[in-house]
């Protein structure tokens, strides 16, 4: 919500949802905490365990109830982005927002809903396998976000157009994307050395992997999708020597090759 503000961004939400939450639904119950009613949870597998996530729970109640900084570089320092300040958002979540999100009616229900999918005005659906735009209305979206999920999609094209048919008419997207190689290499950016060939052999029979687009290609897709980009927080490293590169990476950007991360938020335009 922070970083949604600072680009200028809404910050209330009725409807949001996630690709890849991974075995937390964390964001996405803080998310409902925070005043939304449905959060949707789409991803290439199951992962997630309803005790674990029943724990989390109520572990966000007590930090919001106390109103706690949020969690630092010093804490969780692989996070990105890194915001400018890390009080609790009084700013954005005022006394009468949480009064109204945190009430104990509303917080049975949460529980309830995530055990049971729906309770009252509350929603929390998982889906996985997820491969089927078709599960959300069109336009039902506000909010719909990752985290170091786009750099594993196989069809990156078609996760960003079924996510701009989600969305609503000036809804909002935002991803967490990693381009380093994740271990396959031993540099960061090793995997943009790698033929082809030599890439489909380290994959073997895994549904995904990294599918090794770089930064420019991602903003490319979602612009190609109908976005605009309104927020852009890059991550750098010292980039590879260009001689290395694999013949299919030569003509990747000096921009490219020193963008290990970057944070993307994106709008769909009104009508």
């Amino acid at each position: 919500m922070v970083a949604l503000k600072s680009s200028g961004l809404a910050t209330c939400f009725s409807r949001v949802a996630e690709l890849g939450p991974g075995d937390s639904f964390g964001i996405g119950l803080s998310a409902v905490l925070t005043g939304v009613d449905e959060y949707n949870a789409f991803d290439a597998k199951s992962h997630a365990v309803a005790e674990k996530n029943g724990e989390i729970l109520e572990e966000l109640i007590g930090l919001f109830q106390q109103r706690e900084p949020i969690p630092d570089s010093d804490e969780f320092p692989q996070v990105s982005p890194q915001l400018e300040q890390y009080e609790f958002p009084s700013d954005i979540l005022t006394d009468d927002i949480l009064k109204a999100a945190l009430h104990p009616n509303r917080l049975a229900d949460v529980r309830q809903a995530l055990e049971h999918e729906e309770s009252g005005n509350i929603r929390i659906r998982y889906v996985a396998p997820w491969d089927d735009s078709s599960l959300l209305e069109l336009e039902s979206i506000d909010l719909v976000f990752s985290q170091a999920v786009m750099e594993h999609v196989e069809n990156v094209p078609g996760s960003y157009q079924a996510l701009y048919a989600w969305l609503k008419s000036g809804g909002i997207m935002s991803h967490q994307i990693d381009y380093k190689s994740h271990g396959l290499a031993r540099d960061w950016n090793g995997h943009w050395t790698i033929s082809d060939l030599q890439w489909k052999i380290i994959k073997g029979n895994r549904p995904y992997l990294i599918n090794r687009h770089p930064h420019s290609a991602h903003v490319a897709m979602m612009k190609e999708a109908g976005f605009q980009i309104v927020g852009e927080n890059k991550i750098q490293l010292p980039p590879l020597s260009r001689a290395a590169l694999d013949h299919r990476y030569l003509d990747l950007s000096d921009g490219d090759l020193e963008t290990s991360g970057a944070t993307l938020q994106a709008v769909k335009p009104g009508r």
